[in-house]
């Protein structure tokens, strides 16, 4: 049965006037929280938690930078200021820890995905969010397993060789033949060369983590290798508020992960009556199909191309209109054919005539002794690649760059940090997608108690100056004038 804690605020008169916890009582209204867990709970038995109460629970934990169950329920039985907040008395008992983890293991992520879109549409009334351009990037948020419980994929599922076993929990093995060859010679190699240390060479293709199967091995230059998620942020350029959040498998690519951010933030603001026309990301969310995808929604994206494409060939000039290339010696290579690389990627060829290339000067050069005829290839969304480098290469474009520095790196920073995602707890991805929902909040929160209106502001801006000010303000112009005067007839 869904309970309820009548709120007690009479630790409220010992708190002085401006505290946050205190301040965010009197601002925001959780009673919208009620509604959306009722559904989840029936209608007899014993009473559970207030909804009101586990969520604001878990919003002290990321405002004080908290990862810990314990360590919250410990703080908040000494802190005057969280008891005011959560509605209880000096004397009456918080819930358990236990508690706390079973109701965010019982309530769906969906549940946790509707509080925080709650509060964007507080901080969108409130004018904290334009909606016009949103900045995207991911970050790493270690998870509760260790590298060195990692157990290799098997090669052969057990229910295929014997049915009665029924499917194994273990993931299926995903490395190539010629991947797996190469880790076996690194193993070789490592006994040979130290046959009492043991290592070994893991990846997401052969191994997994038995303690946290939906954690992955992320890789970073200059760190170590770690079971993480991967958090994708979308923040509005306006003033940093998050407007998505998502967890996600920390070996998958960014650019696989960029039009599920963007179909999600855009039918969140499009909810409040917001329009979304800008995407700013760096390049690890370049592809040319979403730079396609992007146009055909009607958004501009500023997303500078990863380092393998290049715009030019040396020696070679492509024609648009023919769709052609012409080489030094001005010889045609023509369009062929359409190719998918072993990436998935899809490529066009041009081929030179062979009779072209029998009679050139510089034929070895170019095409190579075994070669018959010189081979160009170029990505099959070459079109949307050079407008997004007209783009960037534009006033506009270098300023989106800086503003993409400037507002979605510093909310990653302060949610690792400071809002207490520099390590997940929970096991499992839906787990950690709803830690990362509450951190969101909390720290979407501090912006919508920290925000002053414009309207406020301008009155500030609007007081009239101190005729004490404008009396040396009047002398000074006075003296620089009579100064500048007698230094003109010297």
């Amino acid at each position: 049965m869904l309970g309820y804690h009548p709120s007690n605020t009479s630790l409220a008169k010992l708190l002085p006037a401006h505290y946050f916890y205190l301040q965010l009582l009197q601002e925001v209204d959780f009673s919208f929280i009620r509604p959306l867990f009722e559904p989840f709970y029936s209608t007899m038995g014993r009473p559970s938690i207030d909804p009101v109460v586990f969520v604001k629970l878990l919003l002290v934990g990321h405002f004080e930078n908290s990862t810990s169950d314990r360590k919250l329920l410990d703080l908040a039985k000494l802190h005057l200021g969280i008891r005011t907040f959560v509605g209880y008395g000096l004397e009456q008992p918080l819930p358990c820890h236990s508690t706390l983890s079973r109701t965010r293991q019982r309530i769906p992520a969906t549940v946790f995905e509707a509080c925080f879109s709650h509060i964007v549409g507080l901080c969108i009334h409130k004018g904290l969010v334009s909606g016009h351009t949103q900045v995207i990037d991911s970050a790493y948020i270690k998870a509760n397993a260790s590298m060195s419980r990692l157990k290799p994929k098997p090669a052969i599922w057990s229910y295929e060789t014997n049915p009665r076993l029924g499917k194994p929990k273990a993931p299926r093995l995903t490395a190539s033949a010629d991947r797996l060859q190469h880790i076996h010679r690194f193993h070789k190699n490592i006994r040979k060369a130290a046959p009492n240390k043991a290592g070994q060479l893991v990846s997401n293709l052969t191994h997994y983590s038995p303690t946290d199967p939906d954690a992955r091995i992320a890789f970073k230059t200059g760190k170590p290798r770690q079971l993480a998620y991967m958090a994708s942020i979308s923040v509005d350029a306006a003033q940093h508020v998050i407007t998505h959040i998502e967890a996600g498998s920390a070996d998958r690519r960014d650019s696989r992960n960029l039009l599920p951010i963007v179909d999600s933030t855009q039918a969140r603001l499009k909810f409040f009556g917001l329009l979304m026309n800008t995407v700013v990301a760096d390049a690890g969310y370049c592809s040319g199909e979403n730079y396609e995808l992007l146009e055909t929604k009607g958004l501009t994206g500023f997303i500078p191309p990863h380092g393998k494409y290049k715009d030019e060939r040396p020696g070679f000039h492509y024609d648009t209109r023919s769709d052609s290339y012409t080489c030094s010696q001005g010889k045609r290579l023509a369009f062929d054919k359409l190719l998918i690389d072993k990436q998935g990627n899809p490529k066009k060829r041009y081929l030179a005539k062979t009779s072209d290339c029998r009679g050139c000067p510089i034929s070895e050069e170019c095409k190579g002794k075994k070669a018959k005829e010189k081979r160009l290839h170029h990505t099959y969304y070459k079109a949307q690649y050079e407008r997004m480098m007209g783009r960037l290469s534009s006033r506009l474009g270098k300023r989106m760059i800086r503003i993409r520095s400037a507002t979605v790196e510093p909310v990653l920073g302060s949610l690792i940090n400071y809002y207490g995602l520099r390590q997940i707890n929970s096991r499992g991805r839906e787990a950690a997608a709803k830690v990362m929902y509450v951190a969101a909040m909390a720290y979407n929160l501090k912006k919508f108690m920290r925000f002053t209106p414009a309207e406020q502001s301008g009155m500030v801006i609007a007081l009239p100056v101190p005729d004490q000010f404008y009396c040396i303000l009047i002398y000074f112009c006075n003296s620089h004038c009579t100064y500048t005067t007698n230094f003109q007839f010297r």
